[in-house]
């Protein structure tokens, strides 16, 4: 008899937590739905290693040529791209 209501306990135990596992998963899927999706980046996009030692001699460039300007007291030149 003992075992008879400790099988029917469980079996009843059971069910719940069967019931509570989907209402779970039916919770998880509708915040699943309410997220927003995540911005794409923007931005520059990556760079080659080439690119960015290209980019880097440039920038030297610039800044010899405005740091010579500013010793010499005038504006420094534009240089065409």
């Amino acid at each position: 008899m003992e075992n008879r209501i400790i099988e029917l306990a469980l079996e009843a135990l059971e069910a719940k937590k069967a019931a509570v596992e989907m209402e779970i998963e039916r919770l998880k899927a509708e915040l699943a739905k309410a997220r927003p999706k995540p911005a794409k980046r923007r931005g520059v996009p990556s760079r080659s290693l080439a690119a960015r030692k290209a980019q880097s001699e440039r920038m030297k460039a610039y800044w010899a040529r405005r740091r010579a300007a500013e010793t010499a007291g005038k504006k420094p030149a534009r240089s065409a791209k």
